[in-house]
């Protein structure tokens, strides 16, 4: 009986220890585990990509990367069901207060810089839109490209779902907060909007500049007003700058400030000749010094 008493013990303390060390792996602890990550489908391909390149390098570690969109991701982060969100807008005042009903302050990371490019079929001719004209083609006062200097072709308009943060960017920059058109076509993905450009003469839409060297489009340059100069997505210093007119960061999110695991992969992300340079590799355009050096002070 004492022999037994002593086997039953050790199993307890065994199967004790099990769970203890399963759930500091679920919940980041130590150099293992899964790190789950949601949101924004202009940074899905990026992030895909850094996990990839990651875990390459961390074994131990699975990055586990999905879309949906910004407002998906952030929302899924408040809930709990993710470690980290990827948004290319920034977070709402209502989405902070969400998340802090329910017991953290969301802590922002910048990642990289993208232009959103405006792009079009290569056989439109046109070369330059100007911010104003773009906000009249896509709440539909302007409808047919001879309005703004043109063939006589329809306009066909592509742009994102609700849940996009390229969708809100657009809808506060270009249309400063007016409707869509309901004649746009409502996507749910940058590869999307692409495709429908392709296949579509007429066609216009607006994309992460990541998914603007494709074939069968032509990227428009964007002037502040008509006396302005013109500027391309496609030059990186007009983005950087701010020059370009849809220049924006991009964004990760986490629950407070993050440690273990979160930390160190936030940490191989804004580093220059790691996560910057594969930003930079994949079409997006990397941060400054300074602005890197403000990030990581977030880490700690």
């Amino acid at each position: 009986m004492k022999y037994l008493v002593i086997g039953v013990v050790a199993i307890i303390i065994v199967a004790a220890v099990g769970v203890f060390l399963f759930q500091g792996d679920d919940d980041g602890d130590g150099e293992g585990g899964v790190i789950v990550q949601k949101g924004s489908d202009t940074l899905l391909e990026l992030c895909q990509i850094w996990a990839e390149e990651y875990m390459a390098e961390n074994s131990a570690v699975e990055v586990e990367v999905s879309g949906g969109g910004s407002s998906t991701g952030i929302t899924a982060l408040i809930n709990g069901q993710v470690d980290v969100a990827q948004a290319s807008r920034q977070i709402k005042s209502s989405e902070i207060e969400s998340a802090q009903a329910a017991g953290f302050t969301p802590v922002e990371f910048k990642v990289a810089i993208d232009g959103i490019a405006v792009i079009v079929h290569t056989s439109n001719d046109i070369g330059v839109l100007t911010v104003e004209q773009l906000r009249g083609i896509y709440n539909g006062t302007i409808t047919n490209w001879n309005q703004v200097g043109g063939a006589n072709e329809d306009i066909t308009l592509y742009g994102r779902q609700s849940t996009s943060g390229t969708y809100e960017f657009f809808w506060e920059h270009v249309l400063q907060k007016e409707n869509y058109s309901q004649d746009m076509n409502m996507l749910s993905g940058n590869s999307a909007i692409v495709a429908g450009v392709q296949g579509d003469e007429g066609g216009i839409g607006y994309v992460g500049i990541g998914y603007a060297s494709a074939s069968g489009i032509n990227v428009l340059d964007l002037k502040k007003n008509s006396t302005s100069e013109a500027y391309s997505p496609l030059d990186a210093d007009a983005v950087q700058s701010g020059q370009y007119d849809l220049s924006r960061y991009l964004y990760i999110y986490t629950d407070g400030t993050p440690t273990d695991q979160v930390s160190r992969w936030l940490s191989w992300i804004l580093d220059a000749d790691l996560g910057q340079q594969v930003a930079v590799d994949v079409g997006f355009y990397p941060l400054s010094a300074e602005v890197i050096a403000e990030e990581r002070a977030k880490l700690g």
